[in-house]
């Protein structure tokens, strides 16, 4: 393995998801199923911060302008609010399900949190004291929800059965101002994904005119937004993060998606314990980081696009013991330091 990666200490348990500060990239949250969230500075790696909540914890967001208060959903089927500094969480919302994805809104001042339960549920907290609704608004949906992505103008949720629901966050805004509530507020467009199998991760594109989605069937599919046919037209879906294993073309699923804020390039993860770097325009492989020590699950680069949070973990989907050239297994997170080689090549 590179030099360049920073090793933080080891996990007892899976690795469920990673996320960086949106402004100090010295600050990375992470969540695992032993049941804690943890805060770790990279620039003190040694020891991170770590509390504890019921249930194995599948993911965890940053809260707006704190640099110790994260929103975390799991197994407990509840969203908390962790605080690093007082070492108390607070309940967000209850679902009925396991909590799968929980996401921060600037723009609707709100916790997002996508569940089992095949609800999108939407938790305001109010502006004057962080407190969360009462009465979140519940979005029912049609599956379970495996992946969610926000940005500043669109919501975008991965289910099961291959669909792909999409809100414009304006027009959200204003059906929620207006006291609109579950049923009365549709989503912008509903899709079915270019897929073939079941979807593991979406992100959203950083110019915000598109997303990308990645399946269990070593693929990945690149989508836009605008209805257009000719926009329509520009998408596209390619195979990745397969090999041949004693003579049998295997194929792995793709665990890990996460877009280069600052060159709008993107890291895919495998079951394969392999990530590689994508220019989505000139659909190309950008490059192939050695592998790691078990399947990858989870990626995320810093704000300034200069680290890559990589998790990887021995009872993922994939099992890398097969794979040539397998790791040690374990459950870990590494950070790679990737100057220039995110960055896509000169035409």
């Amino acid at each position: 393995m590179a030099n360049t990666d920073l090793q933080l200490p080891p996990f007892v348990d899976s690795v469920s998801s990673v996320a960086f500060h949106s402004r100090n990239p010295h600050l990375l949250l992470s969540s695992s199923w032993d049941r804690n969230v943890y805060l770790h500075d990279l620039r003190n790696p040694s020891g991170p911060r770590k509390l504890g909540l019921r249930g194995a914890i599948l993911d965890v967001a940053w809260a707006k302008d704190s640099d110790c208060i994260g929103y975390a959903g799991g197994l407990a089927n509840e969203v908390r609010t962790v605080n690093f500094d007082s070492s108390e969480t607070q309940l967000i919302c209850k679902h009925d399900d396991a909590v799968r994805c929980v996401e921060w809104s600037d723009e609707l001042n709100a916790v997002i949190s996508g569940s089992w339960d095949q609800t999108l549920r939407i938790t305001p907290l109010d502006p004057s004291t962080s407190q969360p609704s009462p009465t979140p608004i519940v979005l029912r949906l049609p599956h379970k929800v495996y992946s969610l992505v926000v940005s500043k103008s669109k919501i975008v949720c991965a289910m099961g059965g291959r669909a792909v629901w999409i809100w414009d966050v304006p027009a959200l805004k204003k059906a929620i101002d207006e006291g609109k509530k579950g049923d009365a507020i549709e989503p912008w467009q509903r899709r079915e994904s270019s897929l073939k199998f079941m979807m593991r991760a979406v992100r959203i594109m950083p110019n915000d005119k598109g997303y990308v989605t990645t399946s269990i069937e070593g693929r990945v599919a690149v989508e836009f937004f605008d209805p257009a046919a000719d926009v329509q037209a520009k998408k596209y879906a390619f195979k990745c993060h397969r090999q041949v294993v004693e003579g049998v073309d295997t194929v792995y699923p793709v665990t890990g998606l996460a877009f280069n804020p600052v060159h709008g390039t993107f890291a895919t993860g495998g079951g394969d314990g392999t990530v590689s770097v994508w220019d989505p325009s000139a659909k190309k492989r950008l490059r192939q980081f050695p592998r790691y020590p078990a399947p990858i699950s989870a990626l995320e680069f810093s704000a300034d696009g200069n680290s890559l949070a990589v998790a990887f973990s021995e009872a993922d989907e994939g099992g890398t013991t097969t794979a040539k050239g397998a790791g040690q297994g374990g459950n870990g997170v590494w950070i790679r330091t990737c100057g220039d080689e995110c960055k896509p090549k000169a035409k």
